[in-house]
């Protein structure tokens, strides 16, 4: 499918569009082979032309525009949770509140009426002082490493559960399983940053890739793509590979919608 729009008041996606599915995805949750459920993980990111995500001093700003951070709105409006990581905390203005205009079509086809915002870090380090936390205990999620120290600031903004870590990496597959099971979250959507989307990638836990390719190119080796990775990444003979579903234009900006191909 290629689509252009011309005006802010046209719609990149509607709610037919997206239906992502509701019903979770199962999959092995160790090496012996059990089996449990886990979201549909949807991915959103915008990079320039050049790969960068990051544009000064490791700030996530001047990429997106006008249409992109609607398009975020709009697939946030479509999850139960949005997930970020710890760095992306840091360095963005990541509070997935949903406008008063996109409440009540969310209210029709989901329990809660905004999406859980969620925050992963195996240290527990995070900023007390970002609005992130304003929403309230209800609505924020903290996954910590089991050794994490936590600060009372932290118990009182949001409910907080413990995993275990291997070489100061949280175990994803049973954060997913508990996601799923315990906090009902069927779909997913990860804003980042790039060690998290390499994380997940790699361990075959992704469903849906939706990027928006800005026409600006940034240059410099300190400023990060969107997906990072050690060494030399997935290596030619593991590439995952996606398949695209949509491609919309907005002047010289493009939106696009992958899918991941099960190998």
């Amino acid at each position: 499918m290629y689509n252009s729009f011309y005006s802010s008041h046209d719609r990149i996606y509607n709610f037919e569009e997206l239906a992502f599915p509701s019903k979770g995805v199962e999959f092995a949750l160790n090496d012996f082979g059990k089996k449990a459920q886990r979201p549909y993980i949807i991915f959103n990111m915008v990079s320039s032309i050049d790969g960068k995500a990051t544009t000064y001093k490791g700030q996530l700003l001047g990429l997106g525009s006008r249409p992109d951070r609607y398009l975020m709105k709009r697939l946030r409006s479509q999850v139960d949770g949005v997930m970020a990581g710890s760095g992306t905390l840091r360095q963005d203005a990541f509070i997935p509140t949903l406008p008063p205009e996109l409440l009540e079509e969310r209210q029709k086809n989901f329990l809660h009426p905004q999406p859980l915002g969620i925050v992963i870090s195996a240290s527990g380090k995070l900023p007390s002082d970002h609005r992130f936390w304003d929403a309230g205990k209800d609505l924020r999620i903290a996954l910590l490493g089991e050794n994490a120290a936590v600060e009372l600031w932290l118990e009182e903004k949001a409910q907080i559960f413990r995993f275990s870590t291997e070489n100061d990496q949280i175990d994803l597959k049973q954060v997913l399983a508990m996601l799923y099971a315990q906090l009902g979250i069927k779909r997913l959507l990860i804003e980042g940053g790039a060690i998290l989307n390499y994380a997940l990638i790699s361990q075959g836990l992704a469903d849906e890739f939706f990027l928006t390719l800005a026409p600006h190119i940034v240059g410099g080796d300190r400023n990060t793509s969107i997906v990072g990775g050690l060494d030399y990444g997935f290596g030619s003979n593991d590439l995952p590979k996606l398949q695209l579903r949509s491609l919309y234009h907005h002047e010289s900006e493009l939106f696009l919608r992958y899918q991941f191909v099960r190998q």
